[in-house]
């Protein structure tokens, strides 16, 4: 079953939860089909900006880069990119 199952033709959800949600939860199939909604560019500037730092999802994000974006990378890649999104801040006073 696709992950767009429930999604109406003119639904509201913004581009890139559905671009973060499809990566992140859907299956090849859907993975697939996404790539035929939305263009390549902009599927992979929201994994580099959203998912790729993500170190939840090392071996997704292996996947997606050497199948999907034809990049010859190794996990030390997504390693080294800045995961502030994911820092938690706490501060004593």
């Amino acid at each position: 079953m696709s992950i767009y199952w429930n999604i109406k033709k003119n639904s509201d959800i913004d581009e890139t939860t559905m671009i973060e949600h499809t990566l992140k939860y859907g299956d090849l199939d859907d993975i697939i089909e996404l790539f035929k909604r939305i263009n390549n560019d902009k599927i992979k500037e929201i994994w580099l900006k959203t998912m790729a730092p993500d170190r939840r999802f090392l071996k997704l994000n292996l996947m997606i880069a050497r199948i999907f974006f034809d990049m010859n990378v190794e996990k030390d890649y997504f390693e080294s990119l800045d995961n502030a999104r994911f820092k938690v801040r706490v501060s004593v006073k």
